[in-house]
């Protein structure tokens, strides 16, 4: 087993991980507008979503996304709807001065939206799938077992680095007490989702 070869994966991964992304965008404005506790529960949601695009790769369903692109693009328009509906509700609310009652039930949901986000994004099994072979740092152990071992660091720094966007966020935007004064955060929120969807949308 080549440590080397893990150690400059796990800085590749968190490279990737801190690069500003839509997912840890949304991770910030979420923490803003709702607080840690969202952040973190968004968070789980969105490494939950890693955790099936491990599997994929692992029991080779990849090749599938591969050969079929079709079935890749119907679930990039299902995640870039569902995505679009969530920015319209919270559109919709700022319009209707509902705040109190509006982002309870947006808030219920922020782990299925984190989970959704990263699920309905094929580009990431496709990622791994270029990205984990160049990382095979074992002549004994299975491909199956070696990926399974690089989808858990890449899910496990992914969480952590999360977690810490989360309170920097929130104690950051507790501070410039911005969040109590307008209903700016819910726009962000909103123009964060449109752009993950136009992310997904974009063949």
């Amino acid at each position: 087993m080549d440590q080397n070869i893990l150690f400059l994966f796990l800085l590749s991964s968190i490279s990737l991980t801190i690069f500003p992304g839509p997912d840890l965008m949304y991770v910030i404005s979420t923490s803003l507008s709702q607080g840690w506790r969202k952040g973190l529960i968004l968070s789980l949601g969105l490494c939950s979503g890693l955790i099936v695009h491990t599997l994929v790769v692992i029991f080779g369903l990849g090749t599938i996304l591969e050969d079929n692109p079709e079935t890749a693009r119907i679930i990039e328009l299902f995640g870039a709807l569902y995505l679009l509906f969530i920015a319209y509700r919270l559109l919709r609310n700022n319009r209707n001065k509902k705040l109190t009652s509006s982002k309870k039930k947006i808030s219920e949901n922020v782990f299925l939206t984190g989970f959704l986000m990263n699920l309905t994004n094929p580009k990431v099994s496709l990622f791994f799938i270029s990205f984990f072979p160049g990382f095979i740092f074992s002549l004994t152990l299975s491909l199956k077992t070696q990926f399974a071992i690089l989808g858990s660091l890449f899910i496990i720094q992914a969480l952590i680095i999360f977690f810490i966007v989360s309170f920097i966020s929130y104690h950051f935007g507790k501070r410039i007490k911005i969040m109590s004064q307008h209903n700016i955060w819910n726009r962000i929120q909103a123009s964060i989702l449109f752009l993950i969807a136009v992310f997904l949308l974009y063949p």
